[in-house]
């Protein structure tokens, strides 16, 4: 392999993480994997991170910066693309870190058995706490169909009688992609200021392509829960999003000629982030009134009545049964009072 070709390519997104930057890009530079690029990606942050990219890329060759007007995190993380010259591609969200051995052991992971793509497990790290989530307890490969039908559909969402919404995490941040698969399928992200999570559009798009992927069981990651991470205010716009989603990942059902289990899997998604959205709603700061009146506009959106005649929402678990049951009857007081039963 050439050694001027990067084995991995990390695109870090910036904005406005001064206090986190450093913990992120140490991390970095001290990977046991040298032969990598960093990119760091500027995009058109307020504090001091443009010049301290500037004075990182001074210190490390591997470094490269771009500087760009802010236009959120998944146009950030396509700029990156734009240069990227490694093999494999990695994001790296700039308050998160990672241990210093991932790059390495994703990569040669990839190597050795000829992959497009390795997951590893991940820690959600806040001051207090280190919390594992080990999404494999044994190294696991998946081949064609079954990176569809054990991989990507799990990431979308469970069946409805699944416990969980979901069983994989969806999140691009703990795993490598292959830079040529990328770039020949010209896959990028759409932006989370439209969507609300333009993560699964782009691990549909990049896994319906993929023929070999991965899951190791260490946890190498470090999603950090910072103050800003954990409040609860709440955007009046989410709901807009979680629908531009549903109708986004429809149409790509459509584009992929993926019948009712498939479907079913976007539907739970969708009832998913509407139920977490409402109960953030209801344990944010707004005025008891407001937040009734928003309930009632979400449960009275028409995309309800389309989905709930499909969906058998009885087959959730209990207490999803019964939060998509008080929806579907616009029951919103009802709803504001599991939402706090939920919260605890």
């Amino acid at each position: 392999m050439n050694i001027n070709i990067p084995k991995v390519s990390i695109i870090v997104p910036i904005y406005n993480v001064e206090a986190y930057l450093d913990r992120c890009m140490q991390s970095l530079i001290m990977q046991t994997l040298r032969e990598i690029e960093i990119i760091m990606v500027d995009d058109g942050s307020p504090d001091n991170c443009p010049s301290i990219c500037d004075n990182y890329a001074k210190q490390d060759s591997r470094i490269k910066v771009i500087h760009k007007k802010n236009g959120g995190l998944g146009f950030a993380r396509n700029s990156g693309l734009e240069i990227a010259k490694g093999k494999y591609i990695a994001f790296l969200d700039s308050d998160d870190f990672v241990d210093i051995s991932m790059y390495e052991k994703l990569y040669n992971t990839a190597i050795q058995y000829n992959l497009d793509t390795v997951f590893c497990g991940f820690n959600q790290y806040s001051s207090y706490n280190i919390k594992s989530k080990q999404e494999v307890s044994d190294f696991t490969i998946y081949e064609g169909k079954d990176i569809k039908e054990k991989v990507l559909l799990n990431m979308i969402a469970g069946t409805p009688e699944q416990k969980e919404d979901r069983t994989l995490f969806m999140s691009v941040w703990h795993a490598i992609y292959s830079n040529k698969l990328i770039q020949k399928n010209n896959i990028r992200f759409c932006s989370e200021r439209e969507i609300i999570s333009e993560d699964i559009v782009f691990d549909i798009d990049y896994l319906t392509q993929a023929q070999r992927v991965a899951y190791i069981p260490d946890c190498l990651y470090y999603y950090c829960l910072n103050e800003s991470s954990l409040s609860r205010i709440f955007r009046k716009d989410r709901n807009d999003k979680i629908i531009t989603m549903y109708k986004n990942l429809i149409m790509k059902a459509k584009e992929f000629n993926w019948q009712n289990d498939e479907k079913l899997r976007i539907m739970r998604l969708f009832i998913g982030y509407s139920r977490n959205a409402m109960i953030d709603l209801c344990n944010s700061n707004i005025k008891f009134r407001e937040k009734i009146k928003l309930l009632h506009q979400i449960c009275s959106n028409d995309i309800w009545i389309e989905i709930l005649n499909k969906y058998p929402y009885q087959k959730l678990p209990i207490a999803y049964a019964l939060f998509t049951t008080l929806i579907k009857h616009k029951y919103c007081l009802f709803i504001y009072i599991l939402s706090h039963l939920k919260k605890e």
